[in-house]
C-alpha cells in the first residue's frame, strides 16, 4: 500500500489496497512536492518498468497540450497500456480515447454536433423527467442504497436515452459497463474484449439496423448515419457508442454517489452544499463537487520520442499517467485546495481533462447532478447514513459501490 522513495513514505499507485480507505491526498502532496516527477515501478501495462505519476497542474496542461510527444494510442488509462498500434492486435484501436489528431478530431466532430453544451442544454426537460421519477420511487422507501437506486440509475437511464437504447435492454448495457470497468482494473485484456465483442453484437444486431430503417434523434442515429456518409467509419461509430456507454455511466455514477457521501460524512460540506443552491445556484456546487471528486482519477499518455518534463528526463515508450485528482488540489493553483468551497473564485479544473481529449460528455454530467440537487432541494429531501458507505477497488475510479441511507424524516414510515 505504500513505499519508501528517499526517505519519503509514498502511496503504492499500482495498488487498488491503497484507495480503498480513501484517495491518498497527503501522498498525493508530498509526491507533487517532490522535483521532477515520481517513478511508480510496475511490470503491468508499461514498457519501460513502470510509470510516471504527473501530479501537478501546469505538468499535465503541458502534457495534453502536446499530443504528438505524449500519445493516447499505446493505452489512455492504465492497465490498458503499452498495447500495440494496430487495427487487429487492439481491441480498444477505434476508441476514441485512445487516438490522436487528425484522427481523433474528425471523430470528436461528428460526436461533438450532437452532444456540445448547447445541444445538451435541450436535454433538460427528459432528464428531469428521470430524476423526478427516481425520486419519487424512493420516497416510498424508509431506507435503501443510495449508489444502487439513485446514484446508478440516473446515469444509466439518462446514457440509455442518449444512445437510443430501448428500456428493456438498459439493465444489460449497465451490466456489460460494469464488467468492462472489472476487466479493466485487473488488467485482463481477455475480459475487456469479450465485454467489447458482446457489446457490438447488440449493436450490429439489434440497436444499429433499426437506426438506419427509422433514424431518431439519438446518438445512434447520428454516428451511424455518419458512418453511412463516409465522415467516419462504421467501427469508430461503435466504439464511440461504447465509450459513451462506459465513460458517460461510470463517470456520473461515481460523481453522484460521492457527492452525496461527502454530504451526509461532512457536517460542513453539506451546510455550504444546501447554502450555497440557494445563493450560487446549483452549477457552482456542481463544479466543487468535481473538482474534489474527480471521478476518473488519471489518464494515461505515452511518450513517443525522448523529452523533458518538470525537469525529468523522459525516454520513448515511457508512460506518464495524469493524476487529475491530485492535480485538482495543488496549491499554486487552488487556495486552500482541500477545502470545499463553492464560492472559490479558481474555478478551472481537471476533473474533465483539457485539450484535445478534454470529456465531450462533461456538460452532460454537470446536468445531471444539477437537476438532481435542484429537484432534491424543491422537496427538502434530506438523508442520514444508515450503515457503512462500500468503496470501490479502483486505482482508476475514485469509485463507491455502496451507500446505505435512510430519510430523515422516514417517508415510507
Amino acid at each position: 500500500m505504500s513505499m519508501t522513495m528517499n526517505g519519503t513514505q509514498l502511496p503504492d499507485l499500482t495498488d487498488p489496497h491503497t484507495f480503498v480507505p480513501g484517495v491518498p491526498h497527503e501522498g498525493f502532496a508530498r509526491i507533487r512536492e517532490l522535483p521532477g516527477l515520481h517513478w511508480q515501478p510496475t511490470e503491468v501495462g508499461t514498457a519501460n518498468g513502470g510509470f510516471w505519476a504527473v501530479t501537478r497542474f501546469a505538468d499535465i496542461l503541458e502534457v495534453e497540450s502536446n499530443p504528438a510527444l505524449f500519445s493516447s494510442q499505446p493505452g489512455s488509462a492504465w492497465p490498458m497500456s503499452n498495447l500495440p498500434i494496430d487495427p487487429v492486435l487492439n481491441p480498444a484501436y477505434n476508441n476514441l480515447m485512445f487516438m490522436d489528431p487528425p484522427r481523433h478530431s474528425s471523430v470528436r466532430r461528428v460526436a461533438a454536433a450532437a452532444f456540445g453544451p448547447r445541444v445538451v442544454k435541450n436535454f433538460d426537460p427528459w432528464v428531469r423527467e428521470i430524476v423526478v421519477e427516481i425520486l419519487d420511487h424512493i420516497e416510498t422507501l424508509t431506507e435503501f442504497d443510495y449508489v444502487l437506486e439513485v446514484a446508478r440509475t440516473i446515469p444509466s437511464y439518462v446514457i440509455a436515452r442518449v444512445q437510443g437504447v430501448p428500456r428493456e435492454d438498459r439493465q444489460w448495457i449497465v451490466d456489460q459497463t460494469l464488467a468492462a470497468f472489472e476487466g479493466q482494473n485487473a488488467g485482463d485484456l481477455g475480459v475487456v474484449t469479450k465485454v467489447l465483442e458482446d457489446t457490438f453484437t447488440y449493436y450490429r444486431e439489434k440497436l444499429v439496423p433499426g437506426k438506419l430503417k427509422n433514424p431518431e434523434d439519438d446518438m445512434t442515429s447520428v454516428l451511424i448515419h455518419a458512418a453511412e456518409r463516409g465522415e467516419i467509419t462504421e467501427a469508430e461509430a461503435y466504439d464511440f457508442l461504447n465509450l459513451l456507454q462506459a465513460a458517460g455511466f461510470e463517470t456520473t455514477h461515481t460523481l453522484i454517489g460521492q457527492s452525496m457521501r461527502l454530504i451526509l460524512e461532512d457536517p460542513d460540506i453539506a451546510d455550504k452544499t444546501y447554502r450555497g443552491i440557494r445563493e450560487l445556484g446549483a452549477d457552482k456546487v456542481t463544479e466543487e463537487l468535481l473538482r474534489i471528486i474527480t471521478p476518473a482519477m488519471f489518464m494515461s499518455r505515452t511518450a513517443t520520442a525522448d523529452t523533458e518534463l518538470a525537469g525529468q528526463t523522459i525516454r520513448k515508450g515511457d508512460l506518464l499517467n495524469l493524476y487529475f485528482i491530485a492535480a485538482n488540489r495543488d496549491p499554486a493553483v487552488f487556495d486552500r485546495p482541500d477545502e470545499f468551497d463553492p464560492w472559490r473564485t479558481e474555478t478551472a479544473s481537471l476533473t474533465f481533462g483539457s485539450g484535445a481529449h478534454r470529456c465531450i460528455g462533461n456538460a452532460l454530467a454537470k446536468l445531471e447532478l444539477r437537476i438532481l440537487f435542484e429537484e432534491m432541494a424543491r422537496r427538502d429531501f434530506r438523508l442520514t447514513l444508515n450503515g457503512t458507505p462500500e468503496r470501490g477497488w479502483s486505482t482508476f475510479i475514485n469509485q463507491i459501490r455502496s451507500l446505505p441511507v435512510a430519510h430523515v424524516d422516514g417517508r415510507a414510515a
